[in-house]
Parts: C-alpha cells; sequence; structure tokens
C-alpha cells in the first residue's frame, strides 16, 4: 500500500493547482471579510430547513466569521472540517508562494497505488459521517 506526497514537475496538460491557490484564497478571504463586515444576512440553509439536519458546511458562515476574527478554537467547534479546510489550503498557498519566489519548478503531488487509493477513499467517507455526526450533536436546531 503506497500512500505519499512526492515532489514532481508539472505534467503537460496538468491543472497548475499552486498557482492558482494562493490568489482564490486571498480574494476568497477578502470576499467572505467584506461581506461579513457590510452587515448582509446571509442565505438560510435549504438543506437545514427540510429535513432539518445539518448539511456538512452547516456552521461553515460562523466558522468563517471565527476565523476572520481570530477565533480558532470556536471556529473548530462550529464546523471542523471547514477551519481544518482553512488551515490546509493556507498551508498549501504558503507552500506554493514560497517555492514560487524559489523558482521552484517542482509540484507536490499525492502518488497513492490502488489499496493506497482505497484506503484513502474509505478514510474520507468515514470522516465525512464523523463530521455529520459532529454537526447534528453539536449545532443547535
Amino acid at each position: 500500500m503506497v500512500v505519499r506526497l512526492v515532489r514532481r514537475p508539472l505534467l503537460p496538460g496538468e491543472f497548475d493547482a499552486e498557482r492558482w491557490a494562493p490568489p482564490l484564497l486571498v480574494a476568497g478571504l477578502a470576499l467572505a471579510w467584506a461581506v461579513l463586515r457590510s452587515g448582509l444576512s446571509t442565505p438560510a440553509c435549504a438543506f437545514r430547513r427540510l429535513p432539518a439536519l445539518p448539511c456538512l458546511a452547516c456552521g461553515g458562515t460562523r466558522c468563517v466569521r471565527s476565523v476572520l476574527a481570530g477565533a480558532l478554537a470556536a471556529a473548530l467547534a462550529y464546523n471542523p472540517l471547514v477551519a481544518l479546510g482553512l488551515a490546509g489550503l493556507t498551508l498549501w498557498s504558503a507552500h506554493a508562494v514560497i517555492a514560487r519566489l524559489r523558482g521552484d519548478r517542482l509540484r507536490l503531488r499525492l502518488v497513492t497505488d490502488r489499496a493506497g487509493s482505497r484506503l484513502l477513499r474509505w478514510g474520507l467517507a468515514f470522516g465525512l459521517v464523523l463530521h455529520w455526526m459532529w454537526l447534528a450533536w453539536t449545532l443547535p436546531a
């Protein structure tokens, strides 16, 4: 079973995610900050209204609001998936910026074999179910 991160050159026709991740992260956080500071109300979640259960992103707005305010513990409590996703995207973007400034042409890629890919898929599915159960248990109705 093989699951590892490798550094390799970009293949022809392969999407250069490292090029776009940093500006999209900055633009997304700036847009979130502007919308949250403007006082506009956020739309009600249709999924939460219909079956009265949280979706995987439930609490995400409060999570982003907490991240922008610097309250990282509160952000993790509102939605761990969004909080950890933002942290991972921030670290990856920092890596991409540093690599570009150094002139490094190698990119980080996840390499797996069939068993490693199956393990990642099952792990992701199990993690999403646990996350959904956490939200259903902790978020107010």
